[in-house]
């Protein structure tokens, strides 16, 4: 079921593509907006929040949101799939080599990223939350010092503003679930259980192309 927030969201970017208000413009303030579409401004906000996070909107505090250019093409989710599909492959191997090598100072570095994900989740962000997932498996290849595998990793990582063009399309539950898989990874890296975190980091990317296909 569809909540209130995902359909103010919609029914805003519809109105946005539509041509209701300009790029460059700024919307109207929150009280009319909430009153034109019959919700409370803390679901209003939700909504904005994550029109933001998607690129369409961009918030200048004190001043209000103001209307971005468009994207001009939806993103192919095949070829994005492609390259998830690489990193199920590469991924789960790279994630248990640095469990078994971490040290502890390397270990808060990732840990710190978690709590900005999850606030970038929770706040509609979805550029942010693609962006600490990145940084924590780029941080974890970087562990193992290893030039190489640090680059064939990196390239592997799908391009971010793809992504998160796809993940923003998802209910806020599949969001949820990602971001659970992903802290998997983490208790199982904290305890040096490599296995475990092989199969954390598999299930993960497994998950995260089903979301990409899905769209």
């Amino acid at each position: 079921m569809r909540s209130k927030q995902r359909e103010i969201e919609l029914a805003l970017e519809q109105a946005i593509r539509q041509g209701r208000w300009k790029n460059c413009v700024l919307l109207p303030p929150e009280r009319e907006l909430a009153q034109e579409f019959g919700v409370n401004r803390t679901t209003l906000r939700s909504a904005l929040a994550a029109l933001s996070g998607r690129g369409l909107l961009e918030c200048q505090p004190g001043v209000g949101r103001k209307v971005l250019v468009q994207p001009a093409r939806e993103y192919n989710s095949k070829n994005l799939a492609e390259t998830i599909e690489a990193l199920v492959l590469v991924a789960p191997a790279l994630i248990q080599a640095v469990s078994l090598r971490i040290r502890p100072s390397q270990f808060l570095g990732l840990e710190r990223l978690f709590p900005l994900a999850g606030a970038a989740l929770r706040n509609g962000d979805i550029h942010s939350f693609v962006k600490a997932q990145n940084d924590f498996f780029t941080g974890t290849g970087l562990v193992l010092g290893n030039g190489p595998i640090n680059e064939l990793f990196a390239h592997c990582l799908p391009d971010a503003k793809k992504l998160a063009h796809n993940l923003s399309l998802c209910d806020p539950s599949e969001h949820e679930a990602l971001f659970a898989r992903l802290a998997r990874i983490l208790s199982a890296m904290r305890h040096a259980e490599a296995a475990q975190a092989r199969a954390a980091t598999e299930e993960y990317f497994i998950f995260l192309k089903s979301l990409v296909e899905k769209r």
